[in-house]
Formats: structure tokens, sequence, C-alpha cells
């Protein structure tokens, strides 16, 4: 399945990463700048336990 996940935040980013854990085709957007170059360098806009290990996956 293809699914789009707008704005990567405190809830966007954990389920876009659950949703792409499960095999499925994800994009996710946010009009953060800051965020976005983040998430493109591989580094988390933020700490929540478990993502990291849901975001290297």
């Amino acid at each position: 399945m293809k699914i789009c996940v707008l704005g990567l935040g405190y809830i966007g980013l954990p389920t876009a990463c659950l949703f792409a854990n499960a095999n499925h085709k994800v994009i996710g957007i946010d009009i953060n700048q800051k965020t976005i170059e983040k998430l493109n360098n591989k580094e988390l806009p933020f700490e929540e336990k478990g993502l990291e290990e849901l975001f290297e996956n």
C-alpha cells in the first residue's frame, strides 16, 4: 500500500515509521525545513522512546 503522512511531528513521524516497518511505501511531508533536513541526514528531529529503532529500520 502507498501511504502519505502529512506532518512529521510527534504523531506523524512515529506513524510513518510504523507503516514503513509494516512494509508499506511511505512518503512523509512537512513544512518545517529543519525537520526535513534532519530526516534527510538520517537524524531524528526529536526524541521519543522506541522511535530511533523504528526509524533505523
